[in-house]
C-alpha cells in the first residue's frame, strides 16, 4: 500500500511539473561581487557588461536574472530571450541573431566548468578558459568573477 501511495504521489508530481513547464534546477547566484557578460559581435569585436551582483534582484534564475538586469539598465542593449522547458533561451543578443535556416545559433560559454558538459568545446577570453554551457541560462551558476560569453556558431548538425 505504501508503495502505491508513493508511486501515485511521484506520478502526480511529475505530471504537475510537466504541465507547468517547471525547471527543476536553478543556478546558484552569489550575492556580491562582479559578474561579466560578453558578446562576441558579428564583426568579431567584444562588447562587455559588468554586473554588480549586490543590485541583482532576480537572483533565483541563474544567468537569466543577470541578462534581465542588463536589459533593463542599458538602453542600447538588445536581447531576445524566451523561456522554454529547459530554461531561458537567447535567440538574439547585441548584434548577433540566430538563423535557423543557415544553421547559425547563439551559443553560450561560461567560466564555470561545473556548468559545462563532458568534452565541451572551450575558448580563451582574456586568458580565461570558457566552456560551452551544458545547462540553460536559468540553470547557470553566477559566481563573483565569473564570465559568460555569447557568440554565433554554425551547428554541426
Amino acid at each position: 500500500m505504501k508503495k502505491r501511495i508513493l508511486a501515485l504521489v511521484l506520478l502526480v508530481s511529475v505530471a504537475l511539473c510537466s504541465l507547468s513547464s517547471c525547471v527543476v534546477f536553478l543556478g546558484e547566484v552569489d550575492r556580491s561581487g562582479v559578474f561579466t557578460v560578453v558578446i562576441e559581435e558579428a564583426d568579431g569585436a567584444f562588447e562587455k557588461f559588468s554586473v554588480d551582483l549586490e543590485v541583482l534582484e532576480n537572483n533565483k534564475e541563474g544567468a537569466k536574472g543577470v541578462l534581465e538586469l542588463i536589459d533593463s539598465t542599458h538602453g542600447d542593449f538588445y536581447l531576445e530571450m524566451t523561456d522554454s522547458t529547459y530554461g531561458a533561451y537567447v535567440s538574439a543578443i547585441g548584434s548577433i541573431k540566430e538563423s535557423v535556416a543557415d544553421g547559425m545559433y547563439v551559443i553560450v560559454y561560461t567560466s564555470v566548468k561545473d556548468d559545462s558538459y563532458e568534452g565541451s568545446p572551450t575558448l580563451d577570453y582574456e586568458g580565461v578558459t570558457l566552456y560551452q554551457s551544458g545547462v540553460g541560462l536559468s540553470g547557470m551558476n553566477v559566481q563573483a568573477g565569473g564570465i559568460i560569453l555569447f557568440r554565433l556558431e554554425k551547428s554541426p548538425y
